[in-house]
C-alpha cells in the first residue's frame, strides 16, 4: 500500500468499527521496517475467527504472507482465545488457498462463490 492507501483504509476500518462493532485485530506485516501489508482476524459468535490479509504486489512469493498467517493463527489460538477459525477466498486466487493450506487450513467447500476453509485449534 502507498501512505495515502494505507491512510484510506485506516479510515475505512475505523468507519466499519463504528457502524458495526466487532472485535477485530489488525497486525502489520513487517519485514525490515517496511510496512508490506496486514494479517486480519475478526471474532464471531462462539469463539470463532475469521482471517483475511493483503500483500503489496511486490512482495508476493516470498513466504511473507504465509509467515504471517501462521503467527496469526498461533494469537488466535492463544492471545484471542479462539475455538477456530475460518477464511475463503476467490477461485480466482488460488495463491491464497496455498497460503492458508500451508497455516494448516483445510479447504472444506464452496459458499456464494467463494472457497470455504477451516482450522481448528487442535489441528
Amino acid at each position: 500500500m502507498t501512505t495515502q492507501e494505507a491512510a484510506e483504509y485506516v479510515v475505512r476500518v475505523q468507519e466499519w468499527a463504528a457502524a458495526d462493532p466487532v472485535e477485530q485485530y489488525i497486525l502489520g506485516v513487517d519485514i525490515a521496517g517496511d510496512l508490506v501489508g496486514v494479517v486480519k482476524l475478526g471474532r464471531r459468535p462462539d469463539d470463532h475467527g475469521r482471517v483475511s490479509y493483503v500483500l503489496r504486489e511486490d512482495c508476493w512469493g516470498q513466504g511473507y504472507a504465509t509467515k504471517a498467517v501462521k503467527e496469526l493463527v498461533t494469537f488466535a489460538f492463544t492471545t484471542a482465545g479462539l475455538d477456530s477459525l475460518g477464511a475463503k477466498r476467490h477461485p480466482d486466487n488460488p495463491a491464497l488457498g496455498r497460503v492458508l493450506e500451508k497455516a494448516g487450513f483445510t479447504q472444506i467447500g464452496v459458499q456464494d462463490g467463494m472457497i470455504e476453509y477451516h482450522l481448528a485449534e487442535d489441528y
